[in-house]
């Protein structure tokens, strides 16, 4: 997090460059207002961005830094903040920006709250849409080879967007953008901390694949921020803002945003819809709707208006900027947050001068169900114990006449409620389905633990593990709380752990080619329970796309004489797995004339076979298909 109030500083000589102030300290970089001399008087004020001397050495925030350098110097484009030099003084590495005299958007923001007054829509707009066009220039760069080179920013935020005192609006600070994986110096490494949590896209959060439509969400934020003058995601605690993120939680905006037009607010609805297919194709196609929402509602404005609202807003005024509590922009939960944070300071002090109790001493943490909730509970040895059946279950069957597959398909697809029972020799695992969707998982397996799954993973050490296990009982027996106390994990990094252990507990059961399950209709889970936010067709496709070619290939042959066709109106679409394009462009070409051992007979290779195989597999499991 940037510094606001950085120490005084004394000019002083940077190679051939002057450093005349300190505007800013990163966690990556410092920042300083520069000026370059030259022949006969020649002055040019610029900014040094400079990486911070213990990580010069360290080499994979280097190649970060080369390349932020490397992107943003072929990035050319008036609304882009320009890259002058790359270079190293001394052993220090820097960068050499463009001077944009004025302010970001986050002050301007700060100083609209300090005056009590509201931005006005048509600013917000026109700087969403200036944002919006340099974003569609960058997603659309192309290299030297003529391919795209996939830019995504990954970071825009308020603090990212400066405004000239001419009313210019640039982007900037590329420092986390990602090109396409040839481009790029260094790579992401899992679990790393890429962007501001308030300002990322759900599937950010999550860690899946991204593409420009993430910058859109987080534009859509930028502009909802504006409008309302507060944030739009914010909580006292990172875990909390990232599962309003990842779920899109707009309750903010509808608390806040009542005077938004209903025009404008249904092209912000879809700019912050959860999923990227819901929301604009491109930042080109965002951009002209907000501009045409500008026409229709005969709102003008250019540079010159924003121009001069950035004089007008910069005079100062009475007083300091007070820090309010109602989550405004110009305090941004300040109070709150440090209060959290002195709390967790004081429990981590305390921790570490008590002796840690000994494990055998703390026999209330034998392990409950709820160990795969790290923010709930997680004790140390398990003794799994069912949810007590009385009922007779509404469905019931052995996995063999029915597939793991086809039976989570039909209950996703048919938007069931209730618990699922799975069971396999000694291995149990309980499913809870609110509308089809897994809401909470729990299983027997040892392995299946979280903390023992992060050690299998090598994201924490077995010591580590014991270590924050002592001191459990401290953090109110929550491993998550405790991991990131001990700052052995960000909160991110325990989200995104979590999200796909569970997600992976469930897929494990598609390779199953044995067990019972039992369904019982309309129960719901009643312990205390991590929202999972996952997408039931989701895992699906993965379950499938997992599956081995032996596996796969062997269920098929057993329908081998039966002719294959695509099933019309079926639920769900092929593009709800999200697999990639191939199973919409088999499902077409399905019209029942080929048996299933035709098909497989096509390929010979074994990477076509498995991929055909796979893609088969999924459409008659999920009831795409038939068999005749």
């Amino acid at each position: 997090m940037v510094n606001e109030s950085p120490p005084a500083f004394t000019p002083t000589t940077f190679g051939r460059y002057m450093l005349l102030d300190r505007l800013a300290i990163g966690g990556m970089a410092e920042i300083f207002k520069a000026k370059q001399s030259g022949a006969h008087g020649f002055e040019k004020i610029l900014v040094i961005k400079r990486i911070l001397p213990h990580l010069a050495a360290e080499a994979e925030f280097l190649g970060m830094f080369i390349d932020e350098a490397k992107l943003q110097s072929v990035l050319q484009h008036p609304k882009i903040v320009q890259v002058f030099e790359f270079g190293e003084v001394d052993g220090q590495y820097f960068i050499a920006l463009e001077f944009v005299d004025g302010m970001d958007g986050l002050n301007l923001l700060r100083a609209c709250a300090h005056k009590r007054q509201r931005l006005p829509l048509r600013i917000a707009v026109h700087i969403a849409c200036e944002v919006l066009d340099a974003l569609d220039y960058a997603h659309a760069k192309c290299g030297p080879d003529g391919q795209p080179l996939g830019v995504v920013h990954r970071d825009v935020s308020p603090s990212n967007v400066f405004i000239s005192r001419r009313g210019d609006v640039k982007l900037g600070d590329f420092g986390i953008a990602r090109a396409s994986e040839q481009q790029r110096q260094s790579k992401t490494q899992t679990g790393t901390l890429k962007g501001k949590y308030g300002y990322m896209a759900p599937e950010q959060v999550v860690g899946g694949d991204i593409d420009g439509r993430a910058d859109i969400f987080a534009v859509g934020i930028v502009l909802a921020e504006m409008l309302m003058g507060r944030r739009l995601f914010t909580a006292p605690n990172d875990l909390d803002v990232l599962l309003m993120v990842r779920d899109a939680k707009l309750d903010r905006l509808d608390l806040h945003g009542g005077e938004i037009p209903p025009l404008l607010r249904k092209i912000l609805n879809r700019m912050l819809t959860r999923m990227p297919e819901d929301r604009f194709p491109s930042a080109a196609a965002t951009r002209e709707a907000l501009q045409e929402f500008l026409f229709e509602t005969r709102q003008r404005v250019g540079a010159a208006d924003l121009g001069a609202l950035i004089e007008t807003i910069s005079k100062p005024s009475d007083g300091p900027p007070p820090i309010p509590a109602d989550g405004s922009l110009m305090g941004e939960d300040t109070r709150a947050k440090a209060e959290a944070a002195a709390r967790q300071k004081e429990a981590i002090v305390r921790a570490s001068k008590e002796p840690p109790p000994a494990p055998i001493d703390l026999p209330e943490m034998e392990e409950e169900d709820s160990d795969i909730y790290p923010i709930i509970s997680f004790k140390q040895d398990e003794t799994y114990t069912p949810t007590p059946v009385e009922q007779q279950p509404d469905v019931k069957g052995e996995f063999g006449e029915l597939s793991p597959a086809r039976l989570f398909g039909r209950l996703a697809a048919d938007r069931e409620t209730g618990q699922l029972i799975l069971e396999r020799g000694s291995i149990s695992k309980e499913i809870y389905l609110v509308d089809g969707t897994p809401e909470f998982v729990s299983s027997n397996m040892p392995t299946e633990r979280f903390g023992e799954y992060l050690v299998a993973r090598g994201v924490i050490s077995p010591g580590e593990l014991s270590m924050a296990l002592a001191i459990l009982p401290r953090f109110h027996g929550k491993l998550g709380d405790t991991l990131v106390g001990l700052s052995l994990l960000r909160p991110l990094e325990v989200f995104r752990h979590l999200t796909r252990q569970v997600r992976d507990k469930i897929i494990d059961v598609f390779s199953w080619d044995g067990g019972q399950y039992r369904f019982f209709r309309g129960r719901t889970n009643t312990r205390e329970s991590f929202p999972l936010g996952l997408d039931a067709f989701e895992i699906f496709g993965a379950g499938v796309a997992g599956l081995p070619l032996d596996v796969v290939k062997a269920r098929l042959e057993r329908d081998a004489s039966k002719r294959i066709r695509k099933v019309e109106r079926a639920r769900p679409v092929a593009e709800q797995f999200r697999v990639g394009a191939g199973p919409r462009e088999l499902w077409q070409r399905l019209d029942g004339k080929r048996t299933v051992g035709e098909w497989l007979k096509r390929y010979d290779q074994p990477d076509q076979q498995l991929t055909l195989c796979r893609t088969l597999y999924l459409l008659v499991e999920s009831d795409l298909a038939v068999l005749e």
